[in-house]
């Protein structure tokens, strides 16, 4: 469960995001497959729904979850916290900063608190939305959150 910060391209083109294929780390926890995007410390940037350029340094390291499949089409995404001996995961109903309706979910590994969650989840948005977006916060064991990602519908809230 490593994270090799070094395997990772920090400055993926565009076209390279769009198409996923640009260099990233993978890494086994609890028998997940993750893929680590952007690493802790890592500048993330894209285009919003505005069409204003945005750019953050992540809180934390910042992936997916391989063979998931979430609200929005892509992967479950997954950030990953310091404490690997944690046998807690969380998941967040974020919703949409504007209309308040759910939109995905972002799940966190490794973290000791519901604190901590919180405040690494407010810290990897630049807009100051972060508030806004922060649903439901629904905390697991590492088998149920398994569970839920295999028979659970990760296109829905948790809360729904």
């Amino acid at each position: 469960g490593r994270v090799m910060p070094s395997a990772i391209n920090r400055n993926p083109t565009e076209a390279q995001k769009e198409a996923g294929n640009y260099a990233k780390d993978h890494v086994s926890i609890h028998g997940l497959d993750i893929t680590v995007e952007n690493a802790k410390g890592h500048e993330r940037s894209g285009v919003g729904k505005d069409g204003k350029p945005w750019s953050v340094s992540l809180p934390a390291h910042y992936g997916y979850l391989k063979r998931s499949e979430g609200a929005d089409g892509d992967h479950v995404d997954v950030y990953l916290g310091p404490h690997k001996k944690s046998p807690r995961v969380w998941v967040i109903d974020q919703r949409d900063a504007e209309t308040q309706k759910f939109d995905e979910h972002k799940v966190f590994v490794y973290f000791d608190s519901k604190a901590q969650v919180i405040s690494t989840y407010k810290k990897a948005f630049s807009d100051g939305k972060a508030h806004q977006r922060l649903g439901a916060i629904h905390e697991m064991s590492i088998d149920a959150f398994k569970d839920w990602l295999k028979n659970g519908d990760t296109t829905k809230a948790l809360a729904a």
